[in-house]
């Protein structure tokens, strides 16, 4: 399949790419395919209520959509002049087993800025890849241009943070073909039939591989959870600054 146009890249006010960087990751690369079913890495790695999670699975194609609020117990709090940001939206999706781009919109009080992180891997061995990212970002159209110029690069650099928090986790996985799982896991073993497509020939390929599949995961009790720890941590700070 042909992967979309990606929105900006070649837009007079969207940043070039930033971040670009190459690493091998010492690991099974279904270890990285995984991340798309886990909405409950959202809170405890990258500091966000996931308040809506839904993934979708067609043909070469897998799809994760997300909606999430800001953690108010790890946000740093905005500097004079700086907006604050409130939540972020964000539709990634695989096109192939190895080019993966998602479309990312952070929004701030009063205004919203777009941002594109785009990843791709290869095999090498049955225990290692090569995984190359980079990340665009729009400028925002209500800042002055210096402001909207250091927002940019700001964002770029805590996208790829993010994104390489995830690679930190992928070094210390190893595959395990059945693991035992929770309801709040999501659809790892659809995800990973779909996956397989990839290492069959053709003539083998099943439709449970490729069929249409939806799942959105309730994020409600994971939420109340999730609300409480936060208060707790708040409060404890609160003590200590007395």
């Amino acid at each position: 399949m042909q992967p979309p146009r990606i929105p900006g890249v070649l837009a007079d006010d969207w940043t070039d790419w930033k971040g670009f960087k190459q690493t091998i990751v010492h690991t099974n690369v279904r270890e990285l395919i995984d991340n798309n079913v886990d909405m409950a890495h959202f809170f405890y790695v990258h500091g966000s209520f996931p308040t809506f999670f839904r993934n979708v699975f067609e043909g070469h194609a897998a799809a994760q959509y997300m909606n999430g609020v800001a953690r108010q117990d790890v946000r740093r709090p905005a500097q004079p002049g700086e907006p604050q940001v409130l939540g972020n939206s964000s539709a990634a999706a695989y096109y192939g087993p190895a080019f993966m781009i998602t479309e990312l919109t952070y929004h701030y009080e009063g205004f919203d800025v777009d941002a594109v992180l785009l990843n791709c891997h290869y095999p090498i061995d049955a225990n290692s890849f090569v995984l190359t990212y980079g990340v665009i970002v729009e400028s925002s159209q209500h800042l002055a241009v210096d402001a909207a110029e250091k927002l940019a690069d700001g964002m770029s650099m805590f996208i790829s943070k993010g994104f390489e928090q995830d690679v930190e986790i992928w070094r210390t996985k190893t595959r395990i073909d059945n693991p035992l799982l929770c309801e709040q896991d999501g659809p790892v073993y659809q995800l990973r039939r779909w996956y397989e497509q990839f290492y069959v020939d053709v003539a083998d390929i099943t439709p449970d591989m490729t069929d249409r599949f939806e799942f959105e995961l309730d994020t409600t009790r994971p939420v109340e959870s999730w609300k409480q720890e936060v208060e707790e941590n708040l409060a404890r700070r609160a003590a200590v600054q007395g």
